[in-house]
């Protein structure tokens, strides 16, 4: 992020970007591109097109005209008027500098993220679900077109990418890595029906910010931390220490005696992990000094001269576990899509990710979350039937367990008791969707790699 802005005021031309998804996050992206220096939205695509309108508006953008293809959009821009559009496919063939994909449907995802990659356009992956089932595909499809792929600075794995890069720089271990979130295990088996209940929304909140149910739920299923965690996994090379990982509830000062080996007391069979700390207790009851929004690391060093320095810092914002052998860094925050512009500018001028996935190391699938009876339609995570599990990727090949967002529309064609994890043998897949194409793609690579 160092000397960014000015790199980007000396720009005879600002980065042309494209947003597809209209929604919160990209509402919020498109605010601050705005204000940013050497950046501006050139053009919006959301199936609803007053969405997209709105979006530009809410950014004081007045000279927006709406658009029906690729020869209009081309000249809209061309001509230095912002365009809004239906079809995400013809922004990403666009001639925009940077495509920030923020649809959160993961069919549409990948194939926005693949078509820009095609067209040698930088790619913003917001929509982490497909990411962790094709991300490593992307991005190596990316570094052949000699464009970025990246992960969405302001979310939370390319923010916990981040903190272990310093952690490396600077010559700390990374014993866990992980994110906060509000979880209890009865959370596993909730549905869209309650969710903003559960959250504490009123309806006015919701109908203003157009939340999605599904998603919303997703946080609190379990879904989207395993999700999030698998991607930090693929783009760290760490592992989860265990499936569907710990959780435990801990305040800020608890965490680094939780996330360290159990040889000295915490939780962890291994080191180099990725995890997620509630900040909800057993009981429902909220956790005080939690990091339910934020990120962190925990660290170590043989060094015991650093190990004394670190621990003379204990407790004035960096906490440490066994008389200093064991440090927690974080970040008590994530602004999603507010941030994002940093990986926009990482992008066009470095031509550098702010985090990519490097290769598959973990694994999202589905487990029921009751009973399920073979003719049943599955509908995906936060949804009525599965809630997303992380696993070792190695033990999810093995175990024939499908990647949780190629079940989203799927078939069972036998039954599945409650928490079992669907396999392949269980399921039937829509095998002309573009995410199991491209999927397959990624597998057939690997069994030629191995």
């Amino acid at each position: 992020m160092l000397n960014i802005p000015s790199q980007l005021t000396e720009l005879d031309e600002p980065i042309k970007v494209g947003v597809i998804g209209a929604g919160l996050f990209g509402r919020r992206l498109v605010d601050q591109v705005e204000r940013a220096p050497g950046m501006q939205t050139v053009a919006i695509a959301d199936l609803e097109l007053d969405k997209a309108g709105d979006a530009f508006n809410g950014a004081n953008v007045d000279n927006v005209k709406q658009v029906d293809g690729p020869n209009t959009l081309k000249s809209t821009i061309a001509d230095g008027m912002r365009a809004i559009v239906d079809d995400g496919v013809v922004l990403a063939e666009s001639d925009v500098d940077v495509v920030v994909e923020a649809t959160g449907i993961p069919e549409v995802g990948a194939r926005h993220a693949y078509t820009a990659i095609m067209n040698e356009t930088h790619v913003v992956m917001v929509t982490v679900e497909a990411d962790t089932v094709v991300g490593p595909t992307l991005a190596k499809l990316a570094d052949r077109a000699g464009v970025t792929y990246s992960m969405a600075y302001g979310d939370q794995p390319a923010l916990i990418a981040e903190l272990y890069d310093w952690a490396q720089t600077v010559g700390l271990d990374v014993v866990a890595a992980g994110k906060g979130n509000p979880f209890i295990d009865e959370y596993r088996y909730g549905t869209p029906d309650d969710v903003f209940e559960r959250w504490g929304f009123d309806e006015k909140f919701v109908k203003e910010n157009q939340l999605n149910p599904y998603m919303y739920n997703s946080f609190l299923d379990g879904t989207k931390v395993a999700v999030e965690m698998c991607a930090v996994a693929n783009a760290t090379g760490m592992k989860p220490d265990v499936a569907g990982m710990h959780l435990p509830a801990a305040e800020l000062e608890e965490i680094p005696e939780y996330m360290r080996p159990k040889e000295d007391g915490g939780l962890l069979e291994n080191s180099g992990v990725v995890d997620t700390i509630s900040s909800l207790h057993p009981d429902g009851s909220e956790v005080e000094n939690d990091i339910e929004f934020g990120v962190w690391i925990v660290t170590t060093t043989p060094n015991e001269g650093v190990q004394e320095y670190l621990n003379q810092y204990g407790g004035s914002g960096m906490y440490v576990a066994s008389a200093g052998k064991y440090q927690l860094f974080y970040r008590p925050f994530h602004l999603p899509g507010t941030e994002t512009s940093v990986s926009v500018a990482n992008a066009a001028l470095r031509n550098e990710p702010t985090g990519v996935p490097k290769q598959r190391e973990a694994e999202v699938v589905g487990a029921a979350k009751r009973g399920l009876s073979a003719g049943e339609e599955l509908d995906g995570g936060g949804g009525y039937t599965v809630y997303g599990l992380i696993e070792d990727a190695e033990t999810a090949t093995l175990a024939n367990h499908v990647p949780l967002e190629l079940l989203d529309g799927a078939t069972l064609i036998s039954d599945v008791e409650k928490d079992e994890i669907v396999t392949v043998q269980d399921v039937q897949l829509d095998q002309e969707s573009f995410l199991y194409r491209l999927r397959m793609l990624q597998e057939s690579d690997e069994a030629l790699r191995t």
